[in-house]
């Protein structure tokens, strides 16, 4: 995988206008988004790359720590780089960090989920399968079990978006998704042991897959955005309160 990395490195033209840095992270993104470099790989050395994109190995160094910063790359035993497993929880972990910096981001952050996954699960509840429907009723009725069980609510919660996510069948927008739900999970896990909060999500868990069994995706945009609009609420809540704890 090294040689063939740094052949597809070599192919573009040189480095210019950009700051030199910020353009050894585009191409590498693009080697992954193309699949020339995959979960896992050891990257070539800062040698290989700086001489393929004609940029010094300072310039290549810099480049790879704002990648580690990003949880794109990592460095192994020996110095070497190599690319994570991608996961969405770690590709999330700059946005968490926004979020606890700035309470005020994590308007923009529903505001985002919004827009993803209202429209993801809209075509969703076009092309769900009976399956995919069986096992989200399913979760429904556990949800309504386990509104005295925040911990494994939280759990059966990260199961059910995650197959409504996956109903569209589309990977770009549904990665897209898995990573805005990972982000802000500290405040959500603590808004989560609010009374009340939990039933009121198994409530609106029950009406989005109403919504998805009729295949009917308007009430589902509107359903997922609802919910989401209520976690944006509660979540702002539990937000203040660790401040007022923290005494900010």
């Amino acid at each position: 995988m090294t040689d063939s990395a740094v052949a597809s490195l070599s192919k573009g033209a040189p480095l210019a206008r950009k700051p030199a840095a910020e353009l050894v992270v585009e191409r590498l993104l693009e080697l992954i988004y193309a699949g020339s470099l995959k979960a896992g790989d050891t990257l070539p050395t800062e040698q290989e790359i700086g001489a393929a994109l004609q940029v010094s190995r300072p310039v290549v160094r810099e480049a790879l720590r704002g990648l580690q910063i990003l949880g794109v790359v990592e460095t192994r035993q020996g110095g070497r780089c190599s690319v994570t497993d991608l996961k969405p929880e770690r590709l999330a972990a700059p946005v968490q960090m926004l979020i606890a910096l700035d309470e005020r981001n994590i308007d923009s952050l529903y505001e985002a989920r919004m827009a993803v996954e209202g429209e993801l699960l809209a075509l969703g509840a076009l092309r769900a399968t009976d399956e995919a429907i069986l096992h989200l009723d399913h979760m429904v009725r556990e949800g309504y079990r386990l509104i005295a069980d925040p911990v494994a609510f939280r759990v059966l919660d990260l199961e059910f978006h995650q197959t409504l996510l996956a109903l569209a069948g589309n990977p770009f927008l549904e990665r897209t998704a898995r990573s805005f739900y990972h982000a802000g999970t500290e405040f959500r896990r603590i808004a989560s042991e609010t009374p009340g909060v939990l039933e009121n999500s198994a409530r609106e868990h029950e009406r989005i897959v109403t919504a998805v069994t009729a295949h009917n995706p308007q009430q589902a945009r509107l359903a997922m955005r609802d919910h989401l609009s209520s976690i944006a609420a509660t979540t702002a809540n539990a937000m203040k309160s660790v401040a007022t704890t923290r005494g900010d």
